[in-house]
This record gives structure tokens, C-alpha cells and sequence, in this order.
């Protein structure tokens, strides 16, 4: 059938916000990026690595509370002034990180860098697409979000490779002042809410699966059910493994007899992985729907973290990357999934906001149990163990989750 000339406009605008979105979502790889200062920060500047670590929980707490407020904050000024902001956070993060003498620094750049990525993450972008797609939801979310790892990939490989050239401190600077001036014309021109007419919110959906939709409730009242709260706990696993992992990788691998490089690679593979993942895991929530498949990535990531430390054998490694880095960015797809599932998108900016508190004590002890482990006990492993009982305990609780009273929308990519 051919579609309407005004419908196929509406698609087009639909697929250059979900590319604008792509884009500015590589701004969140900058996180994957400054991990691997790690072995020359601790070096020139004489840290341990509960020191470095410590700086976590300080990005953290920024990045967990502003999250939260960063759905109000676009409902009062609208995504574009939220967007620059961001970058410009982005922008004085590597500034800061390249010319950090003391540890308060080196805070004060983990800050700026949380407040950059909580106005160009999973919050704003999971909003803007759950506002322009219905059917096409779980892929439209996949594509965009996958831009973390890809810009995981582009600025840690920029930057390891660079620091063998130049200081850490000119490779982080160069990089990171680079990456985002690349970023912020295609990010601002781009992303945005849809019109009166435009997206799912703009016209009747013909499937049906509008009608179908959950009831939209409070905030106040999700806030009140136990499946809120599930969601919750499993979002703290997820953090506490994928965080201490992204603190402590490098480190552990140069501890097993890896170079600096196949180290950073190890970090490179896992983050690349998630590309696929990302662009595969809104696919498969519509085929099993989405609780089922993130019940069956939260699998993944424990078998993923009980290889861990057989990782010494090289063979391993690969299996390793490829798990860990697939569960943990099919994450990024499949919670925003769940959560629009169980409680409707009207309120999903405040809702997955206030979810991403999680991240603070999950993310935050993670690194820490790590580095205590490594520092107090001469390795990682105990704390390993803690992170695949954590999981396993996830994947029983996300298996009393309800099920939600309506089918799965209809697979595409129609706005």
C-alpha cells in the first residue's frame, strides 16, 4: 500500500531523530573512554586503586540525582537546552581530566562528566524515542542507543592508541574536545519531540495496540507497586557489575600478563559487542516480550561474570567480552522496554529517571568491593563471586515480575 505523502514524511523526521539520537548518544562513550587512564593516572600520580576508584561513587551521586531531575527539566525547557548543556559538561570533563593534579579534580571531572551524560543518556534519548515510536519501539531504541558503544569503541581505541604517542594528558584532552565538537551539530539540529501530528502521540495507531496500551497511572502510584521496586534492585545488580567491570578490567588483565594494549582491547571488545546486542535485543523483546528477554540477558550476565576468572587463558577472554559486553548493553534496551511495558510512556522520563538512582549505590560499591578485594586480599576474585550470587538473585526476582495485561505492539519501524 502506498503511504500518504504526509506519512512518509513523518517516518523521514522519525528516522533522523533516531540518527540524531545515535549520535549523541556517542557521547556516553566517553565514559568507557576515561577507563583507560587508569594505569597512567595510578602511576604518575602515585594512587591506589581503592584511590581511583573512589571517584565513582562521586560521579555517581551526580549522575544518579540529575538523572532524576532530567526528565522534569526537558518537559520544562525542551531536549535541545538539555542537550547543550550536556555537551558542554562533556566538553570542561576532558579539560579538567587533562590538567588534574589532586584527587579533588579528578572528582570535579567524574562530576562534569555525570552531568554530561545524564543529559545525553538513556533518560532523555529512551524519552524522545518512546515519544516518536510505537511499533517500532524496541529497534528504534536498539539503533539509537547502540551510539554508546560505538563511541566506547571510537574514543577508548583513540585513546589508547594516542598515549602511546602522546602524554595521557594530550590524548585525553584532543580526543575528548574533538569527539564532542563532532557530536553537537548533528545532536542539536536533530533531536527532538515530535510535533502535534508527529509520532506516536500524533495520530491514532491503526494496529490497535494504542488502545491495548497499559493505563497510564502516577507517578505516585507506580512508585507504590512492588514490580517498581524489582526493577530497581535488578538495575543495582546490573550497575554493580558493569561499572566495577569498566573500573577494574584494565587493571585485572594487566594483573593476569597482558599488555596495556590487549588489556584495552579486552575493554574494546566487551563495549563493541554491545552494538550488535543493542541493535538485536528491541527484535528479541518482541518476540519473547521484553520481561522474558531481559530475564534471559540477565542470564548472560551471570554466566559471563562466572567466567571472569578463568579469563587468564586467552581463549577465554573473547567469551568473556562477548557476554558481558551483550548483556550489559542489551540492558540499555530492554529496561526502557519493560518499564514502558508495565507502566505506559507518559510519565516514562520521570519514572526511568528515578529509576536510575540505582546506579549510585550499585555503581558505587561495585569499584570499591573491587578495589578493596584487590588491595585487602590480593585479588579480585572473592569479589567476582559476590557480583554472580548478586545476578543469580536478580534473575529470581525479575522472575515475580507480572505480566503485563496487554499483547507486545507489533514489530517495524513506523513511527
Amino acid at each position: 500500500m502506498k503511504l500518504p505523502d504526509a506519512t512518509r514524511g513523518v517516518q523521514l523526521r522519525a528516522l533522523l531523530v533516531v540518527f540524531g539520537c545515535l549520535v549523541c548518544q556517542l557521547g556516553a562513550g566517553f565514559f568507557y573512554a576515561t577507563r583507560v587512564l587508569s594505569l597512567d593516572v595510578i602511576g604518575e600520580l602515585g594512587w591506589s586503586r581503592t584511590l581511583w576508584s573512589s571517584g565513582m561513587p562521586v560521579m555517581l551521586a551526580v549522575s544518579s540525582f540529575s538523572q532524576a531531575l532530567v526528565g522534569t527539566a526537558c518537559a520544562r525547557f525542551g531536549v535541545r537546552p538539555v542537550l547543550a548543556f550536556s555537551l558542554v559538561c562533556l566538553a570542561a570533563t576532558f579539560v579538567t581530566l587533562s590538567f588534574m593534579q589532586e584527587l579533588w579534580h579528578f572528582y570535579l571531572g567524574l562530576a562534569l562528566l555525570a552531568l554530561g551524560n545524564a543529559g545525553i543518556g538513556d533518560v532523555v534519548i529512551g524519552s524522545v524515542i518512546a515519544r516518536w515510536f510505537d511499533r517500532g519501539r524496541g529497534i528504534a531504541l536498539g539503533v539509537a542507543l547502540s551510539g554508546s558503544n560505538l563511541g566506547g569503541v571510537i574514543f577508548t581505541h583513540a585513546i589508547a592508541r594516542l598515549s602511546e604517542t602522546f602524554s595521557w594528558r594530550q590524548a585525553a584532552l584532543g580526543v575528548g574536545l574533538a569527539g564532542v565538537a563532532a557530536i553537537a551539530p548533528v545532536a542539536l539540529l536533530l533531536v527532538r519531540e515530535p510535533g502535534a501530528q508527529e509520532g506516536r502521540e500524533g495520530r491514532p495507531d491503526p494496529t490497535g495496540s494504542e488502545a491495548e496500551a497499559p493505563r497510564e497511572v502516577s507517578v505516585g502510584t507506580v512508585l507504590r507497586q512492588p514490580a517498581y521496586w524489582i526493577l530497581f534492585g535488578v538495575l543495582f545488580v546490573y550497575a554493580f557489575a558493569q561499572l566495577g567491570m569498566a573500573d577494574h578490567l584494565i587493571l585485572y588483565l594487566t594483573d593476569l600478563g597482558y599488555t596495556r594494549v590487549e588489556a584495552a582491547a579486552g575493554l574494546e571488545f566487551a563495549v563493541g559487542a554491545g552494538v550488535l546486542a543493542k541493535l538485536g535485543a528491541g527484535a528479541l523483546a518482541v518476540r519473547l516480550t521484553p520481561q522474558r528477554a531481559f530475564l534471559a540477558n540477565t542470564l548472560l550476565l551471570a554466566l559471563a561474570l562466572a567466567i571472569l576468572p578463568l579469563v587468564g587463558r586467552a581463549y577465554l577472554l573473547p567469551l568473556f567480552g562477548l557476554l558481558f559486553g551483550v548483556s550489559i548493553a542489551a540492558r540499555d534496551v530492554l529496561l526502557p522496554l519493560v518499564v514502558a511495558r508495565l507502566f505506559g510512556v507518559r510519565r516514562f522520563a520521570q519514572l526511568y529517571g528515578i529509576l536510575q538512582v540505582a546506579f549510585f549505590p550499585g555503581g558505587g560499591l561495585g569499584p570499591l568491593l573491587l578495589a578493596a578485594a584487590r588491595d585487602g586480599l590480593g585479588s579480585y576474585v572473592p569479589a567476582f563471586a559476590a557480583a554472580a550470587g548478586l545476578t543469580l538473585a536478580a534473575v529470581v526476582a525479575l522472575a515475580a515480575l507480572p505480566r503485563p495485561v496487554s499483547p507486545p505492539p507489533p514489530s517495524g519501524l513506523s513511527p
